[in-house]
């Protein structure tokens, strides 16, 4: 049997192959493949090329040969999780320093690419204190001893603001400095500041609410003497009065499920949980509220992902020039939402109730 030194698994399999045919000539090709783990084609070409050159090496390849054998890969992948290795040129100076092998850092970046790592910055979570992890596993087990389609019967509300002009990043492209893009952007963006409800049949219309650019809120600040800057307990009650719950009456209703059993879940904002509010949410809807939310847990909500996609979709619109055309993209993007994604939000709590419970009540993700 051929005998080669650092093989590869792709060359094991081959010495396995023609090992077999040796050991046993009457065997067919798709039963050395069955017993190998590997299929008849493969068998039957690696064969033939033993029986032909008495070879299972690879045929030389055009192009620049590789630099960095399996040893140095391997080191390469353990510098990158060196706290100090950050660049592509940290990894190739610390591989020069152990190993003596030069590598540019282009070298470096194909390979970690190639084996399917990306350069990432530390993705931000909220910092939970131990009472809050301590309140959120409460919620989850709670939320857990519910009845199995609990979570079909709750609308979920909750509030973003939207702008006018994208005010993240950039996205980067390859280009000359002469030909670098410039992208102009006001200091402060206008801003449409929404509420809606979210249930597994639907969504609730938007309710554009103070915060909104030009939308002076109706009540004053008895402090100042000025109309509120933000949102007031009072508007939203009239929230609730006039949009939550004669939308949410007719979501569930037209459902044909849980009309008179529908629950309303919304976050622990203080405008939201005052004694008022939440009297008014138990005797004016059907099934009541459904749980107090924990706080600094946005990751457990899933109206946050909707959001998300919702952004993404806005901004793949045309550009909106104003604050009535995105209120207007807006909407066109709400009535966009598809069923199976409500679907898979609401089926998808459980899930999010166990993990939380697996994790101590630490962050999950969204």
């Amino acid at each position: 049997m051929v005998k080669q030194q650092h093989i590869t698994h792709a060359q094991e399999l081959r010495l396995q192959a023609v090992h077999c045919k040796q050991h046993n000539q009457s065997w067919s090709a798709s039963k050395i493949g069955k017993h190998i783990g590997c299929n008849r084609m493969f068998v039957s070409r690696w064969l033939t090329r033993h029986q032909q050159t008495g070879d299972i090496n690879d045929k030389p390849r055009s192009g620049r040969p590789q630099i960095a054998d399996a040893a140095a890969e391997n080191y390469i992948l353990m510098a990158a999780q060196l706290p100090e290795c950050t660049s592509a040129a940290d990894i190739a100076a610390k591989t020069q320093q152990a190993l003596g092998l030069k590598l540019s850092g282009s070298t470096v970046t194909r390979l970690l690419k190639r084996k399917g790592l990306q350069h990432l910055t530390a993705k931000v979570v909220p910092m939970l204190t131990v009472k809050q992890k301590l309140a959120r596993v409460k919620f989850a087990k709670a939320a857990l001893r519910r009845e199995r389609c609990s979570w079909r019967r709750v609308m979920i509300t909750d509030s973003k603001y939207f702008r006018l002009h994208a005010m993240g990043k950039p996205a980067g492209r390859w280009c000359t400095p002469a030909t670098r893009e410039v992208v102009a952007r006001p200091k402060h963006s206008v801003a449409a500041h929404v509420y809606m409800g979210v249930a597994f049949h639907g969504a609730t219309s938007l309710k554009f609410v103070t915060g909104t650019h030009k939308q002076v809120s109706k009540y004053t600040d008895p402090k100042s003497k000025r109309p509120y800057r933000g949102l007031a307990q009072q508007e939203y009650t009239d929230v609730f009065h006039d949009h939550f719950i004669p939308e949410g009456n007719k979501l569930f209703k037209n459902a044909g499920q849980w009309a008179d059993k529908w629950q309303m879940q919304q976050d622990n904002a203080p405008a939201h949980k005052t004694p008022t509010n939440m009297a008014y949410i138990a005797a004016n809807v059907p099934g009541g509220h459904f749980l107090a939310w924990p706080p600094n847990s946005p990751d457990l909500s899933p109206i946050e992902n909707l959001w998300s996609w919702m952004d993404i979709k806005l901004h793949k619109l045309d550009k909106c020039k104003n604050i009535e055309e995105l209120k207007e993209r807006l909407e066109q993007v709400r009535q966009s939402i598809p069923a199976t994604l409500l679907h898979n939000m609401f089926d998808g709590m459980k899930a999010r109730m166990e993990r939380v419970i697996e994790l101590n009540g630490d962050y999950i993700g969204k």
